[in-house]
């Protein structure tokens, strides 16, 4: 079995709402634990990174927003984390339920990145600046990262 798809592929993080890391793997714990302020075990669940955490806190706000909206389409927000010699893309899908918030997840995806190679991509956070290619519909396969 090879390590290399996981080893060059993106890092992948679930959420709940509560923000309760359900999956983590092997290269989003790389990722992380190169950046000054990395994830900690405490007990047997992790905290997350001090810039993780906030921009799923967006997401968990812009979750909440559509659920009292009745709006269950996926979505996207983007954010950047590091410093500038070790830079992340972040790529956070929030994941509504119809059945409420605790129901709802997040996936983020964490890629190493290049500044230079796609410098407009700092933060998005307010479903208005989401355009309609950053979001899909509940049943696509390209929201997961597939």
């Amino acid at each position: 079995m090879s390590q290399e798809p996981e080893a060059t592929g993106p890092g992948i993080v679930v959420l709940s709402s509560s923000l309760q890391v359900l999956h983590m793997n092997r290269r989003a714990l790389v990722l992380l634990n190169q950046l000054e302020h990395t994830g900690q075990i405490v007990g047997a669940e992790w905290a997350l990174t001090a810039p993780l955490h906030q921009h799923c806190q967006d997401i968990i706000e812009t979750l909440q927003a559509r659920l009292a909206a009745n709006n269950w389409e996926q979505f996207q927000q983007y954010r950047m984390i590091g410093n500038p010699t070790n830079t992340i893309l972040l790529k956070g899908f929030g994941l509504p339920d119809q059945r409420g918030l605790s129901y709802s997840r997040i996936v983020v995806l964490l890629s190493p990145h290049n500044q230079a190679l796609m410098p407009g991509i700092i933060r998005r956070e307010s479903p208005e600046e989401i355009s309609e290619s950053d979001h899909f519909g509940v049943d696509s396969p390209r929201a997961i990262g597939m």
